[in-house]
Parts: structure tokens; C-alpha cells; sequence
């Protein structure tokens, strides 16, 4: 069997009770390396002691820095080490998922800056933007100690919005870039280290993601979008010594998929790829399920999505 994993986010409210019985369905179901849930904001769940010393004011559009980003010291979110702690009392071989510090960065603005702009954000200011690096360092240190998932994947998807097919917004260069990433990941020692960046790759992202030394998978979507199927060559990967997380299952569209629909494309994954599938998974998150069934998207359609999920990498593995 191919392994199976997830993104992160699902469509339930925020609550001890939903963060377990997120982790245990996908236990159940059988994915193979079930993620930590996300029930809040990717972003706020990452610099929440920032916002409660008064450093971060947390506005509608984003968040205003108003005072010294160092002057704190990370505490790793409550939610992830809950979860962590049933994951490892079961014996479960779990996904993290960190939020990258370009994505957190792009949703911060300095006092007086246009909050919502990105061209606002700490990503047009090298000095906070430096600030911010070492707090989120320092905060994937502390999450390390009290995780050990055999899964990282640090989220970013804000690079396929910076990063275009010959330069990158803010005049950063992409060496820099996988400097950035890589230090991050360096934080942690699981087996499987990797970057997520979702929506349609950009050309010049290559250049960032295929270098990276502290991480050997990159996660992609899919399904929803067939320009990125065919991003990388097998040889690239292979000679980066990079895997390929596929996305199979649509994160967007509410439709469960039918298994032969799925089947189709996890078998073209598997010829494009071969050995260098890590493992074949939803595009991204649920979490923007939310509300479309009243509540019931959940039942409805993520774990239906789920069973269609491990059902075709179980009937891959059948017929290798």
C-alpha cells in the first residue's frame, strides 16, 4: 500500500473533543500517518503568545506589530500537544504541520502599514521579517520537545503567490529563501521532512524547494489543479533526493469522488512518479469546508473523502 497522509485543517469547531475525534477517525479510517488537526487559524495558533503579550494586536485583516517580537518566548500551541500526547499513547506515526514563516509573515504588518497588503507586510521589512524568523525557530525547538512525529511539513502556501516563474516579490533571491526553509526544518529530526505549497507552482519555485538539504518531500495539490501533475520530472526529484507528496482527493470541491475517478489519477501518479511518491493524500486542508452543510461537511463528505482515499492506495498496493 502507498502510504496515505493529510494537510492539516477540518471542518469542526474548535474544541478538545473535535481535535480527538479528528485524529482518532483518521486512525480508524486507516491513513497512514494521520495529521495533528488544525481547528483554528494556521497562522494564529503559531504566534498566539505574541498576541496575548500585547505584541501582535490580532485586527480583521491580519496582525499589527506594536511591540519587540523577541521580548517573547514561544509556548508550542496547546492544541498540538494535546493531540501529540493521544497520537503518541496509540502508537500513532503522525503528520505535523508548522506554519512557514513567509505565510505568517505575509499576514503581519509593522505599526501604521496597511494591514490585508502584503506589499504592506513583513515581507517588505528584512528586519522584522529577520525577528520573526528567530521567534518561529525558536518555536519549532519547543515544539520538537514535545512531539515526535514522523512527518514534518512546514505550510507555505504564500510562495506560490510571491515566487513568479523568473524573480520573487520583495527582491528576494531564491537561495535566500531555502535558507530560510531549511533552518526551520533543521529544528526537527523526524524521518520525513517537507514543504507544502499548494495552488499552481510557479516555475521559479524549483529553484527553492529542489536544494532544500533538511527536507526530502514536497507536497503539492493535484487533483484540483493538473498543471502541477507534470511539475517535476522524475529525474529532478530523484536527483534532489526529493519525494512527492500527490494530492488525489479534492479539498475544494464538496463532491465525494468516485474510487475509479481517483484510481485514474492516483495510477498516472504512480507512472509519472514511481518510487518517488512519499505518499498520495487530499490536495490541502478541509478546513474550508466549513458551512456548506450546515455542520455536517464532516460526516459528509471529509470522511467519505478519507474512505475513497485509503481505499485506492490500499488497491494500488494490492496490484504492485
Amino acid at each position: 500500500m502507498i502510504p496515505t497522509t493529510l494537510v492539516g485543517s477540518f471542518p469542526l469547531d474548535y474544541n478538545r473533543e473535535n481535535i480527538k475525534r479528528a485524529l482518532i477517525d483518521q486512525y480508524e479510517v486507516g491513513i497512514t500517518f494521520p495529521v495533528i488537526p488544525q481547528l483554528r487559524d494556521f497562522v494564529y495558533m503559531y504566534v498566539e503568545p505574541l498576541v496575548n503579550k500585547g505584541v501582535l494586536s490580532h485586527e480583521h485583516l491580519g496582525y499589527e506589530v506594536r511591540g519587540d517580537i523577541l521580548s517573547v518566548e514561544p509556548e508550542p500551541p496547546e492544541d498540538i500537544v494535546y493531540a501529540v500526547d493521544i497520537a503518541e499513547d496509540l502508537g500513532i506515526k503522525y503528520r505535523l504541520a508548522f506554519t512557514g514563516p513567509f505565510t505568517i509573515a505575509s499576514r503581519l504588518t509593522p505599526k501604521g502599514g496597511k494591514l490585508g497588503d502584503i506589499k504592506s507586510s513583513l515581507l517588505a521589512h528584512e528586519d522584522l521579517f529577520g525577528e520573526l524568523l528567530d521567534y518561529l525557530v525558536e518555536m519549532a525547538r519547543e515544539v520538537s520537545k514535545v512531539s515526535h512525529p514522523h512527518v514534518v511539513c512546514v505550510d507555505e502556501p504564500v510562495l506560490s503567490v510571491i515566487v513568479g516563474a523568473k524573480s520573487i516579490m520583495f527582491g528576494m533571491e531564491p537561495n535566500k529563501v531555502t535558507q530560510v526553509l531549511d533552518r526551520l526544518l533543521g529544528q526537527f529530526k523526524s524521518p520525513l521532512r517537507g514543504v507544502h505549497v499548494c495552488s499552481r507552482l510557479p516555475p521559479l519555485l524549483k529553484n527553492i524547494l529542489l536544494p532544500l538539504r533538511n527536507a526530502n518531500f514536497l507536497d503539492h495539490e493535484h487533483s484540483d489543479i493538473p498543471e502541477n501533475r507534470k511539475y517535476y520530472s522524475r529525474e529532478e526529484l530523484n536527483s534532489a533526493s526529493k519525494a512527492l507528496g500527490y494530492g488525489i482527493i479534492s479539498s475544494r470541491n464538496t463532491r465525494v469522488e468516485e474510487e475509479q475517478d481517483v484510481i485514474a489519477l492516483a495510477k498516472e501518479a504512480l507512472d509519472t512518479y514511481g518510487a518517488q511518491l512519499a505518499f498520495l493524500k487530499p490536495d490541502c486542508g478541509f478546513g474550508g469546508m466549513r458551512g456548506f452543510l450546515k455542520g455536517k461537511e464532516y460526516e459528509e463528505i471529509v470522511l467519505r473523502k478519507l474512505k475513497v482515499l485509503v481505499n485506492v492506495a490500499k488497491g494500488l498496493g494490492e496490484q504492485e
